[in-house]
């Protein structure tokens, strides 16, 4: 797993990007936390600068290289920030390695079950099913581009038009990402159900979701926070999956509040 670090004088924070995204998406609000915070970047296998996947590579493994980056580096302290999948990733990792090392989560605009059926509204696009799911497999093997493009396209608010400056950052190395790294972490994805597992995380947590969102458009943040022990849960009302920049000096002051307010909780 590819990784940058940017010392700092302060708390560690670490970046997990989500699916088809890179480390790249992360650009402004690193450099909005300035020199008070150590921060760590990272690529998922198959994303931005990390090599392609061995056949057989899974969402478990990708938890297995996160911890790798964290024990190579000798973290301790760490905020983790996931992003959508990203934040999956981060659910893995503290399931399977705890807390040792990992003080703090932010989970970014995730859900802890993708799929809809009876009883549970808070599925990826509101109401994804196993045809859906199926649907997006086939894109990502035929026609990869076209995926990650209408992906990108769905980071942002409904109904805004967002810079095209924007865009492009994610695009220009979302396009890269390989077809076995996507079909790894999406079936991945689709088979895990976070819903009673997820309470067994009970360090603090911050929950942040765009009220806008086209990626989840329910009111899944409400959902997590009472299913967390130690959850607060953050609001962007003007943002939709990629809230970090649509609304991005918010995003900054609201994760430098929730380190700074939990540090040595």
């Amino acid at each position: 797993m590819h990784h940058v670090r940017r010392p700092g004088a302060g708390p560690i924070v670490l970046f997990v990007p989500g699916l088809g995204m890179t480390s790249q998406s992360f650009a402004h609000t690193t450099a909005g936390l300035g020199p008070g915070y150590d921060v760590v970047t990272v690529d998922l296998r198959g994303h931005g600068s990390s090599p392609t996947p061995p056949p057989g590579w899974t969402l478990d493994d990708a938890a297995a290289d996160l911890a790798q980056v964290i024990d190579r580096l000798d973290l301790h302290d760490v905020t983790l920030v996931g992003w959508s999948l990203g934040a999956t990733v981060t659910y893995n990792y503290l399931e399977r390695y705890g807390t040792d090392r990992v003080s703090r989560l932010v989970s970014v605009e995730m859900s802890p079950y993708l799929l809809r059926e009876e009883g549970w509204e808070h599925a990826a696009f509101g109401g994804l099913d196993a045809f859906g799911a199926l649907h997006a497999t086939q894109q990502q093997w035929a026609d990869p581009d076209r995926y990650l493009t209408a992906l990108v396209e769905n980071c942002f608010a409904a109904g805004a038009d967002p810079e095209p400056a924007l865009t492009q950052l994610l695009l220009a190395d979302s396009l890269k990402t390989s077809r076995l790294a996507l079909l790894a972490l999406w079936s991945g994805v689709l088979t895990q159900d976070w819903r009673e597992r997820i309470g067994a995380l009970t360090l603090p947590t911050l929950l942040v979701h765009g009220a806008k969102s086209r990626i989840f458009p329910t009111e899944v943040g409400k959902w997590l926070l009472g299913a967390l022990p130690d959850a607060r849960l953050e609001m962007f009302s003007e943002s939709g999956h990629a809230l970090f920049l649509e609304e991005p000096g918010r995003f900054v002051r609201v994760l430098r509040d929730f380190v700074d307010g939990t540090a040595g909780a």
